[in-house]
Order: C-alpha cells, then structure tokens, then sequence
C-alpha cells in the first residue's frame, strides 16, 4: 500500500513539475493577451454635398471612450460660416439604438476651410452600438442648421499581431486604408541596446509562393525613426494604398521590425497580421 501510495505521489510530482515548467515557457507567447479594451464598433465616414464634405473621418468606440481619427471636414463657401464657429452634430444608428455626438470647431481654420481631427475623444456611457447602419452629420451655427449629409459608412476590420516580446496594437483596415497602429513592447532594455526602429508594412505577393521568402513580400509604407519616438507611444496615423486593384482586407499583412544602433548591429524579425472581429478583446 505503501510503494502504491509513493508512485501515486512521484506521478503527480512528475506531472506538476511538467506543467509548471510548460506555463513558465508559454508566459511570453500569452502574455499580451491578458489584457484589452473592448472595441464596439470601427467605421470610415465619409460623404459630400454642396456645402460640406467629410473625408475619411474614422469613428470607433471602447468601452470608455468615443474616437474620431485623421480624416477631414472641409466647407466650401467662408461667408456662411463668417463669424461664427461651427457646431457639428454626429449620429450613428443601428437598428434599436442612436448615438449623438456634438462638438464644436474652436480652431477651425475659416482661411482654408478645412478641419482636421487629430485623435479626438470624449467620454461616453457605455454606449454599444454593435452595428451602424446610418450615419448623418448636421453643421450648426448660432442654433441654425446650415445643412445635413448623410454619410457612407465603411467597416473597418481591427488587426493584431504579436510575438513574445512585441505587438502591433489599434491597427486596422478597409479595402485601400490602414490604419498603422503602433508597436508596443515589454521589453525595457530595447532602448539601450538600440537607437533606431523601422518598420515595414508588406503583404505577400504571391500568395502560392513561400512566405517565408522576403522577395515574395511588397512593401507598401515604412516608418523610420529613434526608438524612443516609435516604440510604445502614439499611433502612426493612416495610409492610403494608392493601387486600386489590391484589396489589404484581401491580402497576408505582416510587418518587418528592424531594430539598429548606427552600426552593424541589427535585428530584424516579421509581426503577422490578424483580422480581430470588432467587439474581441484588444489589447
């Protein structure tokens, strides 16, 4: 009873030693997915009329915050907005639900008439709207409407990509638009042993060739800069693919990460990737 009771005993030993030292090896491939936000919703708006036009304006919301990303309003005529600073008013609705946001234009330019967002956002109350089906955007000037636009909606897809020590983070697609999202990383020792940082968006050219063939890649945009300036701060804004007939949502994304000090000293590795539907967890 004894010897049995001791085998009983070194099997679990044996088996819990296993999957210790099997969770200490995985930590680095899990760890950055232990934490997100949840994103609701991730659109481009855009729309014209004789009075307004905006242009690829982004529009997504968290669990905390209402976004409104890059993109343009420009007004073509200066006298109706002379003396006067402009109220919009933003509404998205699904089915059973509206969302309205309003903001005004305190420095909109009435020389060139255009106004540029720049990571605008604003709390919200937990609003979900899980799918927008209309969008209307009304410009408001000493409580007179001006004029209304319905505004085209396009979904964006939200990418992720990660290895154990760095991720691609809030980046995302439509069919000729990225946005970049930023490259985030655990590591607190890259910026001592490297001074600057690229990074090359590609998609795989041939998508029966080799993946793992370098010349089998297009780049389409790079970044360049210091480490300190790229690494684990703002995102890097958006690109416009100027081919019309390649579609990114289409396409195997990945970026290529070189990092370098001034000299031969080099490391370079690839990030794929991943389609995240909107509403998944991210980090």
């Amino acid at each position: 009873m004894k010897k049995k009771y001791m085998q009983h005993l070194i099997v679990s030993i044996v088996f819990a030693i296993i999957v210790s030292t099997t969770l200490f090896f995985m930590y680095d491939s899990f760890k950055f997915q232990t934490f997100g936000e949840i994103v609701y919703y991730d659109y481009i708006l855009s729309g014209s009329n004789d009075f307004v036009t905006m242009e690829n304006v982004e529009v997504y919301c968290d669990q905390d915050n209402f976004y409104l990303n890059d993109g343009r309003i420009l007004f073509t005529d200066s006298s109706i907005l002379s003396q006067q600073t402009p109220t919009i008013k933003l509404e998205l609705s699904s089915d059973e639900k509206k969302f309205n946001h309003e903001f005004t234009l305190d420095n909109y330019d009435q020389n060139n008439l255009i106004y540029s967002f720049n990571n605008y956002s604003s709390k919200t109350d937990g609003i979900n709207l899980d799918t927008i089906k209309t969008a209307t955007l009304t410009v408001e000037a000493n409580n007179q409407e001006l004029t209304k636009l319905k505004l085209d909606i396009t979904p964006l897809d939200r990418l992720e990509g990660s290895n154990s020590e760095y991720r691609i983070e809030n980046a995302a697609i439509s069919k000729s638009m990225i946005r970049l999202g930023s490259l985030k990383t655990s590591n607190d020792n890259v910026f001592k042993d490297y001074s600057d940082v690229s990074l090359e968006y590609r998609y795989l050219k041939d998508k029966k060739g080799d993946p793992k063939d370098n010349d089998n890649y297009v780049v389409f945009h790079k970044i360049s800069g210091t480490t300190k300036e790229l690494i684990n701060n703002d995102d890097y804004g958006t690109y416009n693919l100027e081919d019309d007939d390649i579609d990114l949502k289409n396409e195997k994304l990945s970026v290529v990460v070189i990092l370098s000090n001034g000299d031969d000293n080099q490391y370079a590795f690839a990030i794929d990737l991943n389609v995240q539907e909107a509403g998944d967890y991210y980090g």
